[in-house]
C-alpha cells in the first residue's frame, strides 16, 4: 500500500512560570512584598510610640480577652464539677482571683455544650455591711438577669436594703428562678459568683447558717456559687463550721513559665520586642506571679517609650523593679532574693 508522511510544526507558548524571566521576577515580587511587611512594621511601630502603647493592665481586674493569659486547666476543672458542686477558689491576694471570676462569668455565658443553661451573676462583698448582705446579693441578680417587669414587681426587693434579710432574699430568688426557667428548656443554674469572700468572716455564723441553707436545701437543684477569696473561717461557736462540706476549694496559684512568656510577649507581638534577658529578669522577679507581670512590663515599656525605642531591655527592667519596690507591689527583701533565672 501507499504510505504518506506529512511534516507539522506545533508552536506551544512557555508559560510564565518556565520562562527565564519567572525566577528574577518572582524574587523580586518576594523582596518587595518583604519590603512592604517591613515597611508596615516600621510604621505601625512609630505609631506606637507616638501613642505610646502599652496594652498591659496593673490593678484591676483584666476584663479583656485579648490580656487574659492561662488558667485554661482550672477552667475545664470548673466545667466539670460546677453542674453539682459549689466551689471556693483560694489564693493569695493579686493572684488573679477576680480577673478568673470575669473570665469564667462569660465563658458560663456562652456555655451551650451541657444539658444546663447557667446565668452567671458576679458579686463583689467588699465593703458590704453584713445588714446589707442579702440586699446586694438581689441587687446584683436583679441588674444583671434583666428581668421582666412582671417578675420585677413580684419582688420584695427595694432599692433601699432596709430590712431586707435572708427570707425576702429566698422569696425572690424563688421568682427570679421561675422566670429563668421559661427562657429556656435545658436546666437553669443560676450561678453566683461571689468575690472578697473573706467578708463573711466578720459576718454572724447565723447570716452564714441562713445563706449556707440556701445553697443546700431550699434552691439546691438550681442554685451554685463559686466563691473567692484569701480563706473563708473554718472555727464558729457552733461544733459544725457552716461551711462543713458545702463546698470542693481549689487554690489558684502563679502561672507557669510558658503562660507568663505568652502574657510578657503576645500583648505587644508584631510591634515591640523583648530582649531574652528583659524577658529572663520579669520572669525571675515577678515569681510567675500575674500581677507582678503585668506590674513590670507596664513600667518597662514605659521606660523604652520614654526613649523612643521599640525593644525593651533588661536595663528597663531593673528600672522597673525599682518603680514596683516603691509602689509596694514587691517588698525589697522579696525583690533581693529573686532568682536571675527561671527553668523551664
Amino acid at each position: 500500500g501507499l504510505q504518506r508522511t506529512e511534516m507539522h510544526q506545533v508552536t506551544r507558548r512557555l508559560r510564565f512560570y518556565e520562562t527565564a524571566l519567572f525566577v528574577p521576577s518572582a524574587g523580586a515580587a518576594a523582596v518587595g512584598l518583604l519590603g512592604t511587611g517591613l515597611v508596615v512594621q516600621r510604621v505601625r511601630r512609630r505609631r506606637a510610640i507616638r501613642r505610646r502603647f502599652n496594652p498591659y493592665i496593673a490593678g484591676a481586674p483584666v476584663l479583656e480577652d485579648e490580656m487574659f493569659f492561662g488558667r485554661e486547666k482550672l477552667t475545664q476543672r470548673l466545667l466539670n464539677v460546677l453542674h453539682h458542686n459549689s466551689l471556693m477558689i483560694t489564693g493569695e491576694r493579686r493572684i488573679g482571683k477576680t480577673t478568673f471570676l470575669y473570665h469564667l462569668k462569660k465563658v458560663l455565658t456562652a456555655d451551650e455544650g451541657s444539658d444546663y443553661r447557667f446565668f452567671p451573676v458576679f458579686v463583689d462583698l467588699q465593703g458590704v455591711p453584713e445588714h446589707g448582705f442579702f440586699h446586694a446579693l438581689m441587687s446584683d441578680v436583679v441588674e444583671a438577669l434583666g428581668l421582666t417587669p412582671a417578675t420585677r414587681e413580684s419582688l420584695r426587693f427595694l432599692p433601699q436594703p432596709d430590712s431586707y434579710d435572708g427570707r425576702d432574699f429566698s422569696h425572690d430568688l424563688q421568682r427570679v428562678i421561675e422566670e429563668l426557667k421559661v427562657r429556656t428548656d435545658k436546666k437553669v443554674k443560676l450561678a453566683l459568683l461571689i468575690d472578697e469572700v473573706d467578708v463573711l468572716n466578720e459576718y454572724s455564723e447565723r447570716i452564714n447558717q441562713r445563706l449556707r441553707s440556701i445553697f443546700m436545701k431550699t434552691f439546691s437543684e438550681n442554685l451554685v456559687a463559686v466563691m473567692s477569696g484569701v480563706g473563708v473561717k473554718r472555727t464558729w461557736n457552733s461544733e459544725v463550721s457552716p461551711w462543713y462540706n458545702f463546698f470542693d476549694e481549689i487554690e489558684i496559684a502563679g502561672f507557669t513559665r510558658e503562660e507568663a512568656e505568652a502574657l510578657i510577649k503576645r500583648p505587644v507581638a508584631g510591634v515591640f520586642r523583648y530582649q531574652p534577658e528583659a524577658v529572663e529578669r520579669i520572669l525571675a522577679l515577678s515569681q510567675l506571679k500575674p500581677y507582678l507581670l503585668q506590674k513590670f512590663c507596664v513600667h518597662a515599656v514605659n521606660r523604652m517609650l520614654e526613649d523612643g525605642r521599640t525593644t525593651v531591655r533588661s536595663t528597663d527592667v531593673e528600672a522597673a523593679r525599682h518603680a514596683v519596690m516603691f509602689e509596694g507591689a514587691l517588698g525589697p527583701a522579696e525583690a533581693a532574693e529573686a532568682p536571675t533565672h527561671v527553668s523551664a
